[in-house]
């Protein structure tokens, strides 16, 4: 004998349990059957040599629109469940341990570019320390100065240790010269007026001139640095002052109001501000009438050996960086009294 417990799904009421139950009684090779409303189970024996499992579901079909299944497989499929659900688990678990391998390989990772650009920083500070220039600064000539020691770059030995050949300038009335225009000692400063280092010696410059009112002049050259985005347009709008005949004055406006940043209307307003003509300044600002007298005076600078500014050549003898007062005092002393 065979006993199959089944699943009844859809009796709505105690007298279908007991109309499958009459079904199944009557039918030949089944010994016994209970259906439980309540529970919606049913278990019948059968002799299964008699009567196969699907005329029992056929059976319990007939007496109305029901949806049987076997118990047994219910239970299978829940114990099938369960093990998906554990195998899900176990595949949560595993992509959980694969996220944290992943997090600990970028940990890793972002923990080798930090030492390696912190490795990396290190060499270039140190190669930036080493560099003779800082935007065209002599850096042992910084250093000199913060510590209030004057000095000065002499010209460059050549290869057979001669000194460098001294620099000469034609000096003409279109240069812009502050000063006695035929004073012994001229001073030829390469400038950019966005450049912190010149801001830092133009008040120098202007003690020179005054302690040496007819002994020096200072012919002022534009040598606008490319990394400075307002200083080529800074030179052109001085030599639109100079054009109305106020270049010292602008170029004083300029270095006064350094720190508050440079852009065209600042230009236009400083101009203004000078009692200039504006529509003139703005059409030659704007036309970028003096670019190529700017440039000029780069490549002239260039061809001369300069690199950064400022670099200033005391009748042709290369001061190289915002030195100190007393440098060029010295030189200018000592030239003097030749």
């Amino acid at each position: 004998m065979q006993k199959i417990k089944v699943q009844i799904k859809g009796m709505n009421c105690k007298s279908c349990a007991m109309l499958i139950e009459d079904r199944l009684k009557n039918k030949a090779g089944i010994t016994a059957a209970k259906v439980n409303f309540d529970s919606g189970r049913g278990v019948v024996v059968y002799d299964s040599s008699k009567i196969k499992e699907q005329e029992i579901f056929d059976a319990i079909n007939s007496a109305g629109d029901y949806e049987v299944t076997k118990e047994e497989n219910k239970i299978k499929e829940k114990i099938q469940e369960e093990e998906d659900n554990r195998g899900t688990d176990r595949c949560r678990e595993s992509l959980s341990s694969e996220s944290n391998d992943k997090k600990i390989f970028w940990l890793g990772l972002l923990v080798g570019i930090s030492i390696v650009s912190l490795i990396t920083n290190v060499i270039l500070l140190a190669i930036l320390f080493k560099s003779p220039t800082i935007e065209g600064q002599n850096i042992k000539a910084a250093s000199a100065q913060a510590v209030n020691q004057p000095l000065v770059q002499q010209p460059a030995p050549s290869a057979d240790n001669q000194p460098a050949a001294v620099q000469k300038f034609d000096i003409t009335k279109n240069d812009n010269v502050r000063g006695n225009f035929n004073a012994p000692i001229t001073l030829v400063e390469f400038s950019d007026f966005e450049c912190p280092f010149c801001g830092k010696i133009y008040p120098t410059f202007k003690k020179i001139i005054q302690d040496y009112p007819d002994k020096v002049r200072l012919v002022y050259k534009h040598f606008p640095l490319s990394f400075h985005p307002n200083g080529e347009k800074a030179a052109e709008s001085a030599e639109c002052a100079a054009e109305q005949g106020k270049f010292w004055e602008y170029h004083d406006k300029l270095f006064d109001n350094q720190q508050a940043g440079f852009s065209l209307e600042k230009f236009k307003q400083w101009a203004k501000d000078l009692g200039l003509k504006e529509s003139k300044f703005s059409d030659c600002l704007d036309s970028g009438k003096y670019a190529s007298k700017v440039n000029t005076e780069f490549q002239e600078g260039s061809s001369k050996g300069v690199n950064g500014t400022p670099a200033t050549f005391v009748n042709g003898q290369l001061v190289s960086g915002a030195q100190p007062y007393e440098s060029f005092k010295q030189v200018i002393d000592s030239l003097l009294t030749k």
